[in-house]
């Protein structure tokens, strides 16, 4: 069992993603890979685990969403405030060094670590097809970077505001009948990964799901 230190370091920018995520970056060198985690301790609050990016030309990055005390306090943080952070902990991401196409499905806040390895995925000249959905527009997660680095979108929401109007496993089960891919990764609502498990298991396609707990101590 392992246990670090946190390290200070301060904040370098914050971008505000929508109306109640906020993205904040640190120039902090630490090994991580996509689907671990950090754990995050904000002044006067516990420490909170918070899915990791390691963004090319920015640094370390982690995407919070505003749901409760902590997450509310860290919002109000400006660029130059101080926090700790160690890590990174949990499970990893594994891509097959023989893979020449893989397909991402990320329901909601699931996109942080994907985002991370579809950026990995493609500094290796990986195809990746990405299954994006959430409720409305304004909550489908680093759409315009994944467009930029050469992912494939593929959009739904529930609202039907673009893409898709309904869940994004419809969309992705539709892809999966008639196009190839090596692998399969998932994060988002259990309910959504235990159908692209289905999905998957029946078509015979490896995959890989993340399934996020609650945890205060990153033991």
């Amino acid at each position: 069992m392992r246990y670090d230190k946190p390290k200070v370091v301060s904040i370098k920018k914050i971008i505000e993603e929508n109306s109640r995520v906020k993205s904040f970056l640190f120039d902090l060198e630490i090994q991580a890979k996509p689907g671990q985690f950090v754990m995050v301790w904000i002044p006067g609050y516990d420490e909170k685990p918070f899915g990791v990016i390691l963004k090319d030309g920015a640094g370390l990055m982690i995407t919070v969403a505003a749901v409760g005390r902590s997450t509310k306090a860290l919002h109000q943080m400006k660029a130059g405030n101080l926090i700790g952070i160690r890590g990174a902990y949990g499970s990893h991401f594994h891509l097959p060094s023989e893979a020449k196409s893989i397909a991402l499905v990320a329901g909601g806040y699931g996109m942080v670590p994907l985002a991370y390895l579809a950026q990995e995925a493609r500094k290796k000249n990986i195809n990746v097809e990405l299954f994006l959905g959430a409720r409305t527009q304004k909550e489908l997660l680093f759409a315009s970077w994944m467009k930029e680095i050469g992912v494939k979108l593929h959009l739904s929401t529930d609202d039907g505001s673009v893409g898709h109007h309904g869940f994004v496993t419809e969309p992705f089960a539709e892809y999966v009948k008639n196009k190839q891919t090596d692998q399969v990764y998932v994060v988002g609502p259990e309910i959504m990964e235990y159908k692209v498990a289905q999905i998957c298991y029946k078509k015979q396609v490896p995959f890989e799901v993340s399934v996020e707990r609650y945890m205060k101590c990153g033991l």
